[in-house]
C-alpha cells in the first residue's frame, strides 16, 4: 500500500486546506502523519527490556476513525531478574534472610560454602551460580494477556496478537523466546468504531533451559 500522505497535502495547500488533528477524523483526513499509533509493523518502535520477569501494559484507543492497527517493537537483551526470584524448570530461587530468629520450632540454618565440599549420603555439594547470565540457552515464557475493558461488545472488536522477528503471526496461548530476541504486539480495531483496549505483555515468568525441551516445547520457540 503506498503511502499518499504528502501528495493529500500538497493537494490541500493548494486551496489553502489544513489538516485535521483530531484522532477521531485522522482517517476522514486519509493522513496518517498525526496519528500516534505505528501503523506499519515494518517502522515499528518500542521499549527494550533488560530484566525479567517484566509486564508491559497498554491501554489506549484504537478505530477505523483514527488508526486502525497499532504496533509495538520489543526487543529483548535480558541481564538479569533484578531483584526478583525466576522459577527455572519449576524451582524457585534460594532467599538468604540474616534473621536468627526462631521461627515455627525452626532455628536457622547454619551456612558454610568452605566445609560444603564433599559428598555425603549421596548428596553432592551445592553449586551457587552467579546469576541469570550463568544458564545455557534460557528461553523465556512469552504470554499475551487481552484484559479488556469489561465492555463484552467492545472488547470482541479489539484484536491483539504477537508477531515473531519475521513479521509472521505467533498462533500460540504461551510461547518461549531467546533473552535476545526482537518480536512485535499487533493491535487491531475490527469495527468501524473507536474501539479502547487494555493488553499485557508478560515476559519471562518461567525460564526454561533449551536443553530439557521436548519436541513438542521445541515448536513453541519464536523465530
Amino acid at each position: 500500500m503506498a503511502d499518499v500522505t504528502n501528495s493529500i497535502s500538497e493537494y490541500r495547500n493548494t486551496y489553502g486546506g489544513s489538516d485535521l488533528s483530531d484522532p477521531k477524523y485522522f482517517s476522514s483526513s486519509r493522513l496518517l502523519n498525526l496519528s500516534s499509533a505505528s501503523n506499519s509493523i515494518s517502522k515499528a518502535i518500542g521499549p527494550t527490556i533488560t530484566t525479567v520477569p517484566f509486564t508491559l501494559n497498554y491501554q489506549d484507543s484504537v478505530g477505523l476513525f483514527g488508526a486502525e492497527n497499532f504496533y509495538v517493537k520489543i526487543t529483548l537483551d535480558i541481564i538479569d531478574t533484578g531483584n526478583t526470584h525466576t522459577i527455572i524448570n519449576q524451582y524457585a530461587g534460594l532467599t538468604v534472610s540474616a534473621d536468627a530468629a526462631l521461627e515455627n520450632t525452626y532455628v536457622m540454618a547454619y551456612e558454610d560454602e568452605a566445609a560444603d565440599l564433599n559428598t555425603v549420603n549421596t548428596f553432592e555439594p551445592s553449586v551457587r551460580g552467579a546469576g541469570f547470565a550463568d544458564l545455557v540457552e534460557p528461553l523465556l515464557s512469552l504470554e499475551l494477556e487481552n484484559v479488556g475493558t469489561g465492555n463484552m461488545y467492545v472488547d470482541r472488536h479489539v484484536d491483539a496478537r504477537l508477531y515473531d522477528s519475521n513479521y509472521n503471526e505467533v498462533d500460540l496461548g504461551t510461547s518461549l523466546i531467546n533473552k535476545q530476541k526482537v518480536f512485535y504486539l499487533g493491535i487491531h480495531a475490527r469495527n468501524t468504531r473507536r474501539l479502547p483496549y487494555n493488553i499485557n505483555v508478560k515476559i519471562g515468568e518461567t525460564v526454561t533451559l533449551r536443553s530439557e525441551l521436548n519436541e513438542e516445547q521445541e515448536r513453541l520457540i519464536l523465530a
